[in-house]
């Protein structure tokens, strides 16, 4: 494990991860910390669920549950509704121009043995990153959705995943694959509601719970049984459902990690998930793996060097004493790697 000091200019950074970025099998696993500060980040709240269950307060829990859920629910209510706040406005630029960075970089690889793909791996609930891909027409989103039947309801098909496009001119003219972000929600996302034993999309956002759901047993129930999430707390599942939809995402995050060159880089994400951390520590008995994780602030950094002080292919990168890497910085450190001809 090495640690990184970002220069003011982050030109150090932008070197050290171009080979493995433009070269690379090209993962990337953000948290809540990629969408503040529209979305509160997720804090103590686990500990705070899980310390009422433990106390058999599972009507707290649960309340402290709703809240967390609709708090995320107004603000994605309020943003496909075209009146988000600032700081939501903010956030999309920032994913909007997340991706276009992402399409440059993909875009300017020319060789058919490195396939025009990212994956996003996520825990956050919110639906930024799917509207950011609608301001970059030349991405493809695979969400994992199946929409074969352009009548029918997209139903979720894990094995989805990784479809390569190719798009040309003509029947008999040259193909170009077409540059794709697969979107690995792991903790379930608000735009998927269930149907029988299928995760499908919902075709519209969540209505807003009436006054004082939240102090009544049975609508507060039935609030949090119409997500189909992983719940912050260590009763992570309301459902069989979910639970095989969670254990097959994670395989498919441990699968991506195996192959050669694989490259995770981390963003806004403290690892404080047990089984993406302990996933992600076997994963790097790849020798050919690099976790790359960008931490916001010098504790931060400290946190993860203790997490992966036994891994050689891990790199921190950190802010100095005093500065952070937000959003907004990790996009100018990805922007710089970006090929001249593709800007």
């Amino acid at each position: 494990m090495k640690t990184v000091v970002a220069d003011a200019d982050n030109h150090n950074v932008s070197k050290l991860l171009e080979p493995y970025i433009q070269s690379g099998a090209l993962n990337f696993l953000f948290g809540s910390g990629t969408s503040f500060p529209a979305i509160a980040t997720a804090g103590n709240i686990e500990a705070e669920i899980d310390a009422d269950l433990l106390l058999g307060l599972d009507e707290d829990a649960d309340k402290k549950s709703f809240a967390f859920l609709e708090a995320i629910n107004a603000i994605n209510r309020a943003f496909l509704a075209g009146a988000p706040g600032a700081d939501a406005v903010a956030v999309r630029e920032r994913y909007q121009r997340f991706v276009g960075i992402l399409d440059s970089i993909l875009f300017a690889r020319k060789s058919q043995l490195l396939a025009r793909q990212a994956v996003v791996f996520t825990t956050n609930y919110d639906l930024f990153l799917e509207d950011a891909v609608t301001a970059v027409p030349g991405v493809v989103l695979n969400d994992g959705f199946d929409r074969s039947a352009p009548l029918a309801t997209p139903t979720f098909a894990p094995e989805r995943y990784f479809d390569r496009i190719y798009r040309s001119s003509s029947p008999l003219g040259r193909s170009t694959e077409v540059p794709t972000v697969n979107l690995v929600k792991l903790h379930g996302s608000l735009s998927w509601r269930r149907q029988a034993d299928e995760v499908v999309a919902r075709a519209a956002p969540l209505a807003a719970p009436a006054a004082g759901a939240i102090d009544i047993a049975a609508s507060r129930s039935a609030y949090l049984e119409d997500h189909v999430l992983i719940l912050p707390s260590v009763r992570k599942f309301h459902s069989t459902l979910m639970d095989r939809v969670y254990y097959d995402l994670l395989r498919l995050f441990a699968r991506c990690l195996e192959v050669d060159n694989a490259v995770l880089l981390a963003f806004g994400f403290s690892f404080v998930d047990k089984h993406i951390l302990d996933l992600t520590r076997r994963s790097l008995r790849n020798p050919t793996a690099q976790l790359i994780i960008v931490a916001f602030d010098s504790a931060a950094a400290e946190s993860f060097g203790s997490m992966f002080a036994s891994h050689r292919n891990v790199t921190i990168v950190a802010p100095a004493v005093g500065a952070t890497i937000d959003f907004t910085r990790l996009n100018d450190i990805l922007e710089a790697i970006v090929p001249e001809a593709s800007k």
